[in-house]
């Protein structure tokens, strides 16, 4: 049977520099490892989050399994607090969507170092 963690793979050019990104972000690294020369990082939200996001090195990855890598994932985090959020975001120097109201809820994306896009939707 399927349990609730659940990990993500993100591919990136700098395992360092994208750990430090989520790190900038609020997020721990769990781990960091060097294997078979890669680097391979682990990053979350706590250290009891069921979700936890491992960054491979998007070259090493290519070089081994040319199809791996693609496509992106596409995530949507959540937040009770999205006004907080986006200041918070905003003052790290992250680039942001605009932040829209879709009903009750706030909606807007962010991109990391990598150009890859994530969404954050809540109240």
């Amino acid at each position: 049977m399927f349990n609730e963690q659940v990990k993500v793979i993100l591919y990136a050019d700098d395992v360092k520099k994208a750990s430090a990104f989520w790190q900038s972000l609020g997020f721990i690294e769990l781990s960091f490892e060097e294997l078979d020369g890669s680097q391979v990082a682990e990053v979350a939200m706590s250290e009891t989050s069921t979700t936890h996001l491992v960054i491979y090195d998007r070259a090493f990855i290519q070089k081994n399994d040319d199809e791996a890598t693609e496509p992106s994932p596409a995530l949507i985090f959540g937040s009770d607090d999205m006004i907080s959020l986006y200041k918070k975001l905003q003052t790290v120097g992250v680039q942001l969507g605009d932040l829209t109201q879709i009903g009750e809820e706030y909606i807007f994306n962010f991109v990391d170092t990598d150009g890859n896009y994530f969404v954050v939707s809540g109240n």
